[in-house]
């Protein structure tokens, strides 16, 4: 039996698809180093509100997320030590956008107040010491950003974006880009696109943050990259091995990953 179409068509999908993970393997083109970060004006998980404007002189680190995103999980430890190191000087900013694996149990919201629910459970799950910023049910600010769906901008005091990664768990990239920031002197390369070991990271996440979410999302997984699904439970079974077949299970993943990256590149290109 085919399976329904989701209520919701476009920005907010009630499915997770290949197309929708094929676009988030690049950013858009046309935006040069030094683009003004868009106005916005979006509440926040406690309650207040945050401007573009209250960011001024500050350096500020936005990243994007969701509570059904493997990436969002592999990236919150990733987005805290560096938040350890580098908090004091720049300002690190969660804005919670569409859900990128929705299922049974946790559904594409349908109204700013349950997607804000949605968003107070992932600053809680995850425990991020920042604030957490909701977007509009359209994606309006995410979408002025290029949106991809965990990507990491980097903004200078003067609310210009200066660095851009398309994970926000690459941190090796991420570090350092903030240490050239906060040191003043000329940084990496204005944006970075890896994604072999971004994805890699995202994998050990993936079968419980989709599970979390339902069966609906399970099997959309399955269905639309059966090799990431793959990865996913080899994955699931690395925490109970020794350190050999730690390292093989560890292997066997990756070289899953890199196939199913490699078909979604073909079509992507194929498009």
């Amino acid at each position: 039996m085919a399976r329904a179409k989701g209520n919701f068509m476009g920005y907010r999908s009630a499915h997770f698809t290949r197309e929708q993970l094929i676009e988030d393997l690049s950013f858009r083109a046309g935006r040069d180093p030094g683009w003004e970060l868009p106005e916005f004006d979006l509440p926040a998980t406690d309650g207040s509100r945050l401007a573009r404007r209250d960011l001024a002189g500050r350096p500020a680190l936005v990243t994007f997320a969701s509570i059904t995103d493997p990436m969002t999980a592999s990236a919150a430890p990733v987005l805290k030590r560096l938040h350890r190191r580098y908090g004091q000087h720049v300002t690190f900013l969660t804005v919670y956008v569409r859900e990128a694996h929705p299922g049974d149990r946790i559904r594409q919201p349908a109204s700013a107040e349950w997607k804000t629910r949605h968003a107070r459970m992932l600053r809680a799950r995850d425990a991020l010491p920042w604030q957490v910023l909701v977007d509009d049910l359209e994606g309006g600010f995410h979408r002025a950003m290029g949106g991809n769906g965990n990507a990491a901008y980097l903004v200078d005091p003067n609310g210009r974006v200066a660095f851009r990664s398309l994970w926000s768990n690459d941190e090796r990239v991420i570090e350092g880009a903030l240490r050239a920031m906060v040191e003043g002197r000329p940084g990496a390369p204005f944006e970075r696109e890896r994604r072999v070991v971004p994805i890699a990271r995202a994998i050990s996440r993936l079968d419980e943050v989709v599970r979390a979410a339902g069966p609906a999302a399970v099997e959309d997984v399955r269905r639309e990259t059966p090799l990431l699904f793959a990865a996913a439970e080899l994955a699931w079974f690395f925490r109970a091995l020794t350190p050999l077949g730690k390292a093989v299970v560890f292997s066997g993943a990756a070289l899953l990953a890199t196939a199913a990256l490699g078909g979604v590149r073909l079509a992507r290109r194929a498009r």
